[in-house]
């Protein structure tokens, strides 16, 4: 019996460990992107003041940042899965 007991707490708190750690990288995932928005947003003020906004659809640097941009939101996405049904993930493996 108290083995089992034992058993219990020990997968609650690495229940719990894991979902804290999935939280710090959904929270450094967080901070990627709003990096991301507000580089974007620089470059967007830029070309609004400078009156190129035609042209920076076609910088590439402003392509690249929107595909980051893209795949910051997936990862957040499945990583706020993860957080919000954790049994999924350790029924599937």
């Amino acid at each position: 019996m108290a083995e089992k007991t034992l058993n219990k707490i020990k997968n609650t708190a690495l229940n719990l460990a894991s979902t804290a750690l999935l939280r710090v990288e959904l929270a450094n995932e967080e901070s990627k992107l709003k990096k991301r928005f507000m580089a974007l947003g620089q470059k967007l003020h830029g070309a609004v003041r400078d009156d190129l906004l035609a042209t920076i659809k076609d910088d590439p640097s402003v392509v690249e940042l929107l595909g980051a941009i893209e795949e910051e939101k997936r990862v957040i996405e499945s990583l706020r899965k993860r957080i919000d049904n954790p049994r999924s993930e350790s029924e599937e493996a």
